[in-house]
């Protein structure tokens, strides 16, 4: 009879963690919350073990689940991270390999397509430009929130990125219209990510350590997800797995940041579990690696349904055993890359594997660590266990080539356009489009280890003048076109920072410097016309405006510009053709309709330009000049009714605090 009640009480304890999965599917369909957290290292959470920042919510969760202790991304950015979460493939495969000129094929299945083939309800919200739908990741999704908008008033660069709790009130928003459907909601927030600047109180709590201060405030908001579940009896009946898509260096081998190196500072992800079926929870930790592609084929296990979705093409291994208590069979061997020092600034790539205790990093000067006896990576062992580094340089070799696509590595870098380009900018990524550039084969390029000071140089320079601290961001990137002359990134941006301030000549130099790196950078050429334009050497202008729509015929600030240039000339009839262009390149800018609606106005097409500023009006209610230009038109048209009503709009709005 004991022995009977035993079996009981462990079957049932099996169930409380989440049972065999096609039991559960029989039991009811499971759903599914996927958090990922921006520029996340574990050892800066509680439940990691670090005493300096709060995060009871996140600590509560993996009490409730599993935390792995070694988790690992594949690629330390934002972009190709999520890509390789999403698929379950390592980047070689999917074919993002950067942040920009990639797009996720159509050709690779997502988590989000295979859960919806199998009835699932599927939304997502994003914190940042960098995961906007057009690079391809909102395939499956019903609803994909990402909506940031471009603006051409800036001193410096448009913000592309939203707090965390606006993330969480969208996903919500969402979740409440289809919780009684089965779902999968994906919740990307990014404010760890630079620049550290926490809302109140984290700013005062964490005034020396705002990088932990945005920690803090994340769990704030992952709370307000696991509180929303557990109110609506959501919660038990839920899947939720939170991880970081990379770390941040703090510092560490001299990167302040991230996507510089592949050291475990920005390759090491938290990573936690909590399984659906009724409390209470046990709380485990998983000691064997796991890596950031495990998590979709891991999901379909506990949900059930992997015997449903399309899955031939995932590289990554469910480790529902593993989550269970069962140890994993054999050693486990994971890949990381990064391109961005290529793709950026012509230095090499970094490649790595680790099997084991060792990780190889193959760069001009080769690198092994023992990670278990070394976890900060700061003894090299390369020279004195050369045979064990040329056997994983081989295993590195076998691995590319075994998850590469057939046919070769997938993802050619394409021209991006200018609008994407400066959002990215306004993140701190130092963002260059290279084009259809392929890496190198050889190891002939400069070690990115001896670039980094350089590499600091331009990022510290490109925040000063987002700041607005142009000293210092003059300074810092002077120090590094100084150092190193041929950095198309450095000369492009300290030309930025001399136009902003009004020093032309500067600006042009820059400039010209960049074009002779690179005679096709539109980027360069646009900001050339722009100096010009701020210099009225109007005809100049209109000349480099018109190489860089023969370069790229849809390239929205060239149009813009080039209507503002027309207008000054009062070329009337152009400045309408090139606003209208600019207008179908871009819907979401409120700002062009009103100046078509303007240039109408004075053709005398009142009913064209009454069209076009009820337009800008309806794109945004706070633009004052489209009532007041609705207002001008209305009374001209002898409307008096509409004019009070627009007539009391305007005042308003007038009366509104700037």
């Amino acid at each position: 009879m004991w022995i009977r009640l035993a079996v009981v009480t462990a079957l049932c304890a099996l169930a409380a963690l989440g049972g065999n999965p096609a039991q559960r599917e029989k039991a009811g369909v499971r759903n599914l919350v996927l958090i990922t957290i921006d520029t996340l290292r574990p050892d800066h959470l509680e439940c990691y073990g670090y005493k300096l920042v709060r995060t009871p919510r996140i600590n509560s969760l993996a009490a409730d689940g599993i935390l792995a202790e070694r988790a690992y991304t594949p690629i330390p950015l934002t972009l190709p991270s999520h890509a390789s979460i999403l698929t379950g493939t390592y980047p070689m495969f999917h074919g993002v390999r950067d942040f920009t000129g990639f797009t996720l094929s159509k050709d690779r299945a997502t988590l989000a397509a295979m859960l919806k083939s199998a009835g699932y309800r599927t939304g997502a919200v994003v914190g940042s430009a960098v995961l906007e739908a057009r690079w391809g990741l909102n395939q499956g999704f019903d609803s994909y929130y990402d909506n940031f908008s471009f603006t051409l008033d800036r001193d410096w660069q448009p913000i592309a990125e939203r707090r965390g709790d606006v993330v969480v009130r969208e996903g919500l928003n969402w979740l409440e219209k289809h919780k009684t459907n089965p779902f999968f909601l994906w919740l990307h927030l990014f404010d760890p990510h630079d620049p550290y600047e926490p809302p109140q109180p984290y700013d005062r709590q964490y005034r020396e350590r705002p990088y932990d201060g945005e920690i803090a405030y994340t769990d704030e908001n992952v709370g307000k997800v696991i509180d929303y579940l557990k109110s609506n009896k959501l919660y038990d009946n839920c899947m939720i797995v939170l991880l970081g898509d990379h770390g941040e260096g703090l510092g560490e081998h001299g990167e302040k940041h991230h996507g510089f190196f592949i050291y475990d500072s920005t390759l090491r992800i938290p990573l936690i579990f909590k399984l659906p079926g009724p409390g209470p929870h046990e709380s485990r930790r998983l000691s064997q690696p796991v890596l950031t592609i495990d998590v979709l084929p891991t999901i379909l296990q506990v949900l059930g349904v992997a015997d449903r979705v399309r899955t031939a093409e995932i590289q990554g291994k469910g480790i529902y055993a593993a989550l269970m208590g069962r140890p994993m069979p054999g050693e486990a061997t994971s890949y990381a890359e990064l391109f961005l020092p290529y793709y950026h600034f012509d230095w090499s790539p970094l490649l790595s594997i680790r099997r084991g205790r060792y990780k190889f990093i193959d760069a001009p000067r080769a690198e092994l660590y023992d990670t278990e006896a070394d976890p900060g990576e700061t003894q090299n062992l390369y020279a004195r266990k050369g045979a064990l580094a040329g056997q994983l340089k081989d295993l590195l070799r076998q691995t590319s080539s075994r998850y590469s696509p057939r046919g070769g590595a997938a993802g050619m870098p394409k021209e991006i356009d200018p609008v994407t380009l400066e959002k990215l900018q306004s993140l701190g990524y130092l963002a260059l489009s290279k084009g259809g550039s392929s890496p190198p084969l050889d190891r002939s390029l400069p070690d990115p280890k001896d670039k980094i000071e350089i590499y600091e140089l331009i990022r510290h320079g490109t925040k000063a003048a987002q700041q607005k601290d142009f000293d210092r961001a003059v300074r810092d990137l002077t120090a590094a076109v100084s150092r190193e002359p041929g950095s198309l990134i450095a000369h492009f941006q300290l030309g930025n920072v001399f136009r902003v301030v009004g020093a032309l000549d500067k600006a042009e130099r820059e400039f010209q410097k960049a074009l002779e790196l690179r005679p096709d950078y539109t980027a360069a050429l646009r900001r050339l016309a722009e100096t010009y334009l701020a210099g009225r050497r109007y005809g100049e202008a209109e000349t480099v405006l018109r190489k860089v729509l023969a370069h790229s015929p849809n390239d929205f600030p060239a149009w813009f510009n080039l209507g503002g240039l027309y207008v000054t000339e009062d070329r009337w009839d152009e400045a309408l053709a090139a606003f209208q262009k600019a207008q179908a390149l871009n819907s979401r800018d409120a700002k062009v309709p009103l100046i078509v609606g303007r240039i109408l106005l004075r053709k005398g097409d009142l009913q064209g330009a009454l069209e076009a500023a009820l337009q800008a009006a309806k794109m945004d209610p706070n633009l004052l000049e489209a009532h007041l230009t609705a207002l001008e038109v209305y009374r001209k048209l002898g409307r008096a009714e509409e004019a009070e009503k627009e007539a009391e709009t305007v005042e308003k709005l007038k009366s509104k605090p700037q």
